[in-house]
């Protein structure tokens, strides 16, 4: 490889790194806590007992012209997340997002509900982030900062390729990877 190629890899594998070095500390972080079951948690709840009449309904323009007059008149002026599910088997009818969820509980009596405000700790709200429920910007970050690793490591490869003094190790190296990634797969089964 010549030393200009081999220089103009070295440059885009350090700038992608550099910009994306933030949000994989994010994401390294998060990810780690998660598996050691801290997932940070509730900054505040608000729950209150409203009269649906009707029952609840399914759809989301309904629930959302039932439930912002009773959230108002509440004081809760937290702003809808973006995703809305109705789920009956789980009896679950809300909002859930990154900084918090809005959601119906329904009670026995089919006229009564209890109303949920949730907002999410800073904690809790990277987790979310790190899970894809932060919006289109964090979803569009996640893919981009997957292929900038992704590039990165191939960048690293090539360059360690290039250079013959790593040559052989680096190949070695990578099909261990490659075995342990097998043997990996083959006992999780």
């Amino acid at each position: 490889m010549k030393s200009r190629t081999r220089l103009l890899w070295i440059k885009l594998h350090t700038y992608f790194s550099c910009f994306f070095l933030p949000l994989a500390v994010m994401y390294l972080s998060t990810g780690m806590l998660h598996m050691m079951d801290i997932d940070g948690g509730v900054r505040s709840e608000v729950q209150f007992e409203v009269p649906v009449p009707a029952g609840i309904p399914e759809a989301e323009d309904e629930v959302r012209a039932l439930l912002l007059p009773l959230m108002a008149q509440h004081g809760q002026d937290m702003k809808l997340p973006a995703d809305y599910y109705y789920e009956p088997k789980e009896s679950y009818i809300g909002w859930y997002g990154y900084k918090g969820q809005v959601y119906f509980e329904p009670l026995e009596d089919p006229g009564k509900a209890i109303l949920h405000v949730k907002k999410h700790d800073l904690w809790h709200q990277f987790l979310l982030i790190h899970k894809g429920h932060a919006g289109p910007v964090f979803w569009v970050l996640g893919i981009l900062f997957g292929l900038s690793l992704l590039f990165s490591l191939v960048s690293g490869l090539v360059i360690a390729i290039a250079v013959p003094m790593f040559r052989k190790t680096s190949i070695v190296f990578t099909l261990l990877g490659a075995a342990t990634l097998a043997i990996g797969i083959a006992l999780s089964v």
